[in-house]
């Protein structure tokens, strides 16, 4: 078996290629689902409550990410506490998930914290998908209907630690049309394939 990360800033593309690599049999553990989850869970939506105030939670208590992500990527510390917070609790499922996939040719963990869980060393590669920031923020404009300030807050606001210690990189520039990124994670898809190939089975 296989465990191969893809990363990359917001508006990337990076589930984009994840998800090509599902289509050709990769079985997907999607981060950003787990940190749904973990938002969800009653502790830490207290924990939130608690430290960004109520504005930041719905009228059914359940964490609203839009004002949520107006406070934390306009301001670093405040972000580093919303991490303190959702990290351990996501990185634990993160574990818990990639467990549960064991027997699977080949698993691919979509990631954007990827760097953040000191996972990179046990995976087999990991795929790091990249796009210019005026590129990035179009998409985001685009696909999420934010404002361009606010977009341009979240894009300049994320801050991910770097991926250290992976086994093998693959980078994917994203800076064209949807069928370049395409022809491109194919391209990684087969080195992968590859490698599934030559490694020893159990």
């Amino acid at each position: 078996m296989l465990r191969i990360g893809v990363t990359g800033l917001m508006a990337s593309g990076k589930t984009e290629v994840a998800r090509r690599f599902e289509e050709l049999g990769a079985r997907i553990v999607e981060g950003d689902a787990l940190g749904w989850e973990v938002l969800a869970d009653p502790e830490v939506r207290r924990g939130i409550g608690a430290a960004f105030g109520p504005s930041v939670l719905s009228a059914d208590g359940s964490v609203d990410r839009r004002a949520l992500g107006r406070i934390v990527f306009g301001d670093a510390s405040e972000l580093e506490r919303l991490n303190a917070l959702v990290q351990p609790l996501l990185e634990r499922r993160v574990r818990e998930a990639l467990e549960s996939t064991r027997g699977e040719d080949v698993v691919v963990l979509d990631a954007a914290l990827l760097g953040a869980w000191n996972l990179a060393e046990e995976l087999d590669g990991v795929v790091i998908v990249e796009a210019p920031v005026e590129i990035r923020l179009a998409r985001l404009e685009a696909a999420r209907g934010f404002p361009e300030a606010e977009a341009r807050l979240r894009i300049e606001g994320q801050r991910l630690p770097p991926v250290r210690g992976a086994r093998r990189t693959w980078r994917i520039l994203n800076g064209g049309s949807r069928a370049v990124l395409l022809r491109r994670a194919d391209e990684v898809w087969e080195e992968i394939e590859r490698l599934r190939s030559e490694a020893p089975r159990g």
